[in-house]
């Protein structure tokens, strides 16, 4: 492997009354990793910001909302991207919403929708964050 990469990632996971969590569905194109998969809203944080600006900016961009979201955990995950060793430090929000679906914007992915913990097994899950969406289907009422 040649040199290490450090990266950044914010994902928020919005919960709504029902106790589903909002997810995206990444775009069908060759270039994106996990195209088509279900996955966080969130991405890369940018030079100086902080997580908290960061996954603001991101939930702005991608659906147009603003949720009161707090810091659920962080964690590190090495990948080897293309024979580069890259360590992804992830930032983990999570915060209630409370609109539907079909109401919220969408202006990145391909659709997004709700989910409880019996879809998970059914959907193909990006980013290995399967383990990570069980987790918080199994303490979330202690974190809202």
């Amino acid at each position: 492997m040649s040199d290490e990469i450090f990266y950044h990632g914010v994902s928020a996971i919005p919960v709504n009354p029902q106790g589903k969590i909002l997810l995206q569905q990444r775009d069908d194109r060759p270039d994106l990793m996990f195209p088509g998969y279900w996955t966080t809203f969130g991405g890369a944080m940018e030079a100086g910001e902080t997580p908290d600006e960061a996954i603001r900016r991101e939930l702005l961009e991608e659906i147009e909302l603003e949720l009161p979201l707090k810091l659920w955990k962080v964690y590190d995950e090495i990948l080897d991207l293309g024979g580069n060793r890259v360590t992804v430090r992830r930032y983990i929000f999570v915060g209630p919403i409370d609109q539907p679906a079909e109401t919220i914007a969408l202006n990145e992915g391909q659709a997004l929708g709700y989910f409880g913990v019996e879809d998970l097994e059914n959907l193909k899950i990006g980013f290995g964050f399967e383990p990570l969406f069980r987790e918080f289907f199994a303490v979330y009422k202690d974190l809202l």
